[in-house]
């Protein structure tokens, strides 16, 4: 994932967990992170960078820096 692309998807969760301030250390536990939220965060990383996760995926990962690398994995499967 280039680096343009890291902070896109930063932008992208920070603004689903807004006002919350995000990093990659976070975890959806201290986020306050709900199903709807998870689900919330699937739809726009998928309309944003065309990868495909499902449900299972949202609920494994334990913290933001987990959810980066496996969309990072995504993408260059797809390419």
């Amino acid at each position: 994932m280039s680096n343009d692309q890291s902070v896109e998807l930063m932008s992208v969760i920070s603004e689903v967990f807004a006002p919350l301030e995000v990093s990659e250390e976070s975890t959806f536990d201290a986020l306050g992170a709900t199903s709807v939220s998870l689900l919330r965060l699937m739809v726009s990383i998928q309309s944003a960078f065309d990868v495909d996760l499902d449900v299972v995926d949202m609920f494994t990962v334990e913290n933001v820096g987990d959810l980066v690398r496996l969309v990072d994995e995504r993408i260059a499967v797809s390419k």
